[in-house]
């Protein structure tokens, strides 16, 4: 039988295939839901149509990883670095994105995202959302300030926060109206 270690390392693999078949011997195993890979380093990882639903993926760093076309069903990916990854076409129903870092992250035609999974996030500065549009910063999150006082922005000041998404004041307004009006709802 082969170690946890060994499917760990084939998951680094540039072969999707080889990567496809790890993910499948890891969830007969049981080590895709377990924990077994909380924490792991998958950097430019080619997950790319990988089946990882309810898989545990918290606190792994999957900076610029291929994840387009995964079914992230379920997974959990709290606090995970998708630093510049791509998740196009993604079906994330259900997936828990809590303190994830999304930093120009590839998330167009991504399917099943809400409102509340993005509002959950740490960072979604300079993404590209589902439908193709550049985030325009309208759940304020919490590392996308961070990032924008590190840069000594104005966050009070709609006209540079705009800019600072790359956005223009118009869209950043209707962002935030847009965000005022779901937190209205809400409560």
């Amino acid at each position: 039988m082969i170690s946890k270690i060994e499917l760990i390392n084939k998951l680094q693999s540039l072969d999707n295939r080889t990567v496809l078949k790890a993910v499948e011997e890891l969830r007969t195993a049981g080590m895709l839901s377990d924990g077994s890979l909380r924490g792991i380093a998958l950097c430019q990882a080619v997950l790319e149509g990988a089946d990882l639903k309810d898989a545990d993926l918290c606190y792994v760093d999957l900076h610029q990883a291929s994840l387009d076309d995964a079914d992230l069903t379920g997974a959990r990916l709290q606090a995970t670095k998708l630093n510049r990854a791509s998740l196009r076409g993604a079906n994330l129903k259900g997936a828990n994105l809590t303190n994830a870092d999304l930093y120009k992250v590839n998330l167009r035609g991504a399917l099943n995202l809400t409102e509340t999974q993005l509002s959950s996030l740490n960072e979604l500065f300079g993404s590209i959302m589902p439908d193709g549009n550049v985030y325009n910063g309208r759940f304020n999150l919490f590392g996308d300030l961070a990032r924008a006082r590190w840069a000594k922005v104005n966050t009070q000041d709609p006209k540079c926060m705009a800019e600072f998404y790359g956005v223009s004041l118009e869209d950043y307004l209707h962002g935030q109206k847009t965000e005022v009006a779901v937190l209205t709802s809400a409560a």
